[in-house]
């Protein structure tokens, strides 16, 4: 009898995409991505995030001092604030870093338990939360927003729905001053992956589509708002898949766009 393998845990499969495996584990690792396509498009969607996390910060190591830090300044009463307050950005980029390498890992993320008595849909405040990540991950990035331009808006559509088993399209927000800058597609739950649709108008600002289908039964919702930060979102249910939109818009602006995504994805 052929002796079972053992079941890859969470920290090794992100040891495995951190370079920090054994060369034999590694290979065998590879060597069942190769056989397992829930595995494969994990590792991918977790590397892509990787890269991207990397893309955009590396660049921030090869700075140079700023002058002023160099300079040594008296000590004032306001010195230890603002070491805090540095030491509390900090741990906020951590976090959001590690919320979107893991956001696939986690399967039971712990939840708002006054959101999962409103929606009566445990896996509704995930949700939100997943979009509202992906969104502070990817809208500032410069280099790697997306995976697959506006140029390949074709190919964008016939992979993200081949990904995610439905027909999928980029909606149209020329109307309101957004072009589409293109799409990616994200880990999200066991499953059930993500796509993510970016746009942007002629100042720069970004807005973002996510969508995905539910991990569990949940009722059609209208329309529901939520703020986080500067961010804010608009999501809603229908036919069990969600759909989310944020922005760091106003809510009337950020409302006028979720109906438009709404008529053209209910069509």
């Amino acid at each position: 009898m052929t002796k079972p393998q053992a079941p890859i845990g969470d920290d090794e499969l992100m040891a495995f995409i951190d370079g920090a495996l054994s060369p034999d584990r590694r290979c065998r690792i590879e060597q069942l991505a190769r056989h397992d396509d829930e595995l494969a498009a994990t590792i991918t969607a977790l590397r892509a995030q990787r890269k991207a996390l990397r893309d955009s910060l590396d660049s921030v190591l090869v700075e140079p001092i700023p002058q002023r830090l160099l300079r040594v300044a008296p000590p004032s009463r306001y010195a230890l604030q603002r070491v805090a307050a540095a030491m509390a950005w900090i741990a906020v980029g951590i976090t959001v870093g590690s919320l979107a390498s893991w956001q696939y890992l986690s399967r039971h993320d712990s939840t708002s338990t006054e959101l999962a008595l409103v929606n009566r849909a445990p896996d509704l405040p995930r949700f939100v939360h997943q979009a509202t990540v992906a969104y502070a991950v990817f809208a500032p990035e410069v280099r790697h927003p997306v995976e697959l331009g506006s140029a390949e808006l074709q190919a964008l559509n016939a992979w993200l729905s081949g990904r995610l088993g439905r027909h999928m399209r980029a909606p149209d927000l020329s109307s309101l001053g957004f072009s589409l800058v293109g799409g990616r597609l994200l880990p999200a739950e066991t499953n059930k992956p993500a796509a993510q649709f970016m746009y942007e108008d002629r100042q720069g600002q970004r807005l973002t589509v996510y969508l995905r289908g539910m991990a569990q039964p949940t009722p059609e919702t209208a329309f529901r708002y939520v703020g986080e930060g500067e961010i804010s979102t608009f999501y809603w249910v229908e036919r069990n898949w969600g759909y989310a939109l944020s922005g760091e818009l106003s809510r009337p602006q950020l409302l006028q766009a979720a109906r438009s995504i709404y008529d053209q994805l209910s069509t």
